[in-house]
């Protein structure tokens, strides 16, 4: 049995959910005369994101575990205290071009979906099935376990103290987290966005705290560690690439605000506002949060630290040291429910048009929500939590994977600036200086090309290898179009047992 033969199955009626201003208009429903069913597609998931959401939106999914990870990573690649905080001033910067370039793609096609909608409608399917091979199935699904992972270190770190909890422990807490995320997501679209402002506002609230203790202790003097913050300081192309990827890391999920396109209010006009807004003000709380852990903690302490936000706490704040503890909490849950809610919805763009199983483009009759999709990221996620390994290395092949996504955005924007030179824009589509692209360009190729100059890591290896199996993959069950043997039961099975119908075939 086939999609259509399902939809026959269930009946012939639609229902078409148009919300806008944070109201709902129900169009039609049709029955079937010789049946008597009624089937219930659903064109789009609800709108119902604001500027103010979309701003918690970025800003909840960049400030995760990376801040309190990534510094020790940045000062290892660099070797000095000044350039370290030179590279999270220029990985800002990168972010913001990067940044300016999905606000215009997400004016030009505001829709859920992403990268993979924006290369797809620049460089076609091939390329475009890239994203959804890479983001959701491995960098996402990854992130989202080392974000679990990090919740449970920190949560057992202020429980057990110096004392070291057992490893079983932490993956169980680990699992929780990615499940109550799941349930969370899977029950409303609107509990996520709620969570997502709540664990945005208290994890900004942490780093103030962070901020202002080290400002203080600058402002009485306590400038020793950045005396000779030059000292060291690396000379090689490669560890400058491996310091931005570390640093990288911190920043990502800006571009996930465009992935949940199809939900935000006014798109082409909030788009823009809250990519902007959200990278401009994550670059000066890391560079100021940055500055705060240098004032409290030495060279030596910072590379071997494995809970930077806690030791510093200890340092500064010790009474109230659980608050920092509590900011990381909520700011890894945070970013964590910001990676499912926006993956998911990148799966559900990617089948409606045949690059996964159709029925991940399908939506709860009830809730709108693409369940099936946000079951298979949350398992994949699950799964990932078994895999050992060094957690840099880990954020080097993310980091690799998603420059060379933005890479591909960036190209497909310039083409599709081409294509449509002659043709009239949108009144209220945005369009950046042609220097920002080509800026963006460069950029993304020098992070692209350069861990493979001399010696390249296993991890940039890997992750290479992961965009070439994306191109098989592709191939084999995209273009040839092979099917797996049953799943047409399975889709039968899915649909009634979640409660879920199809969406709107889209081009």
């Amino acid at each position: 049995m086939d999609g259509a033969a399902l939809e026959r199955t269930m009946g012939n009626a639609k229902e078409e959910k148009k919300i806008g201003n944070e109201k709902e208009e129900t169009e039609s429903v049709e029955e079937k005369e010789d049946t008597g069913v009624v089937t219930i597609e659903v064109t789009r998931p609800e709108i119902h994101v604001g500027l103010f959401g979309a701003v918690a939106f970025g800003v909840g999914t960049m400030i995760g575990s990376g801040i309190f990870i990534s510094p020790t990573g940045t000062l290892r690649a660099t070797g000095s205290v000044g350039m370290s905080l030179v590279i999270w001033t220029v990985c800002g910067g990168i972010a913001m071009l990067i940044g300016l370039v999905y606000a215009e793609l997400g004016s030009m096609i505001p829709q859920s979906g992403g990268d993979f909608n924006f290369i797809r409608k620049g460089l076609g399917d091939l390329l475009a099935f890239q994203s959804v091979w890479c983001l959701p199935l491995f960098n996402n699904t990854a992130s989202m376990a080392v974000l679990s992972t990090v919740f449970a270190d920190y949560l057992l770190a202020w429980i057990f103290g110096s004392c070291k909890p057992p490893v079983l422990m932490s993956k169980l807490i680990a699992v929780v987290v990615l499940l109550s995320i799941g349930i969370f997501n899977t029950y409303s679209a609107r509990v996520g966005a709620y969570i997502q402002k709540i664990s945005t506002v208290a994890k900004v609230a942490a780093l103030v705290i962070v901020i202002i203790g080290g400002l203080v202790y600058v402002f009485q003097g306590e400038t020793q560690y950045f005396q000779n913050s030059l000292e060291g300081t690396a000379t090689d192309v490669q560890s400058y690439s491996i310091a931005i990827y570390s640093c990288y890391f911190a920043y990502g999920g800006f571009s996930r605000i465009v992935d949940i396109g199809d939900e935000i209010v006014n798109p082409r006009r909030n788009i823009p506002r809250a990519v902007v807004i959200s990278i401009s003000l994550v670059t000066i709380l890391y560079v100021l949060t940055n500055i705060s852990f240098f004032a409290l903690l030495s060279k030596q302490e910072m590379l071997s630290s494995s809970a930077v936000g806690y030791d510093w706490a200890l340092k500064c704040i010790k009474p109230a040291a659980f608050l920092i503890t509590l900011g990381v909490l909520l700011s890894v849950y945070g970013a964590n429910n910001g990676a499912a809610f926006g993956a998911s919805r990148v799966m559900f763009a990617a089948a409606r048009v045949g690059h996964y199983p159709e029925v991940m483009s399908y939506l709860n009759i009830d809730t709108s929500v693409p369940v099936i999709s946000l079951f298979v990221l949350h398992s994949l996620s699950l799964l990932f939590l078994l895999v050992p390994g060094d957690i840099f290395v880990l954020i080097h092949m993310l980091s690799f994977v998603g420059a060379f996504l933005n890479l591909l955005a960036t190209i497909s924007l310039l083409r599709l600036r081409y294509v449509r030179r002659n043709q009239a824009k949108e009144e209220d589509e945005f369009q950046s200086p042609l220097l920002v692209p080509v800026a963006c360009l460069l950029a993304c190729l020098f992070l692209v090309v350069t861990p493979f100059v001399s010696e390249p890591k296993i991890e940039f290896l890997y992750g290479l290898s992961i965009i070439i199996a994306g191109f098989i993959v592709f191939i084999v069950f995209v273009r040839f179009q092979f099917k797996v043997p049953g799943i047409d039961t399975v889709t039968c099975f899915l649909q009634l047992f979640c409660n879920i119908a199809p969406t709107a075939k889209v081009d």
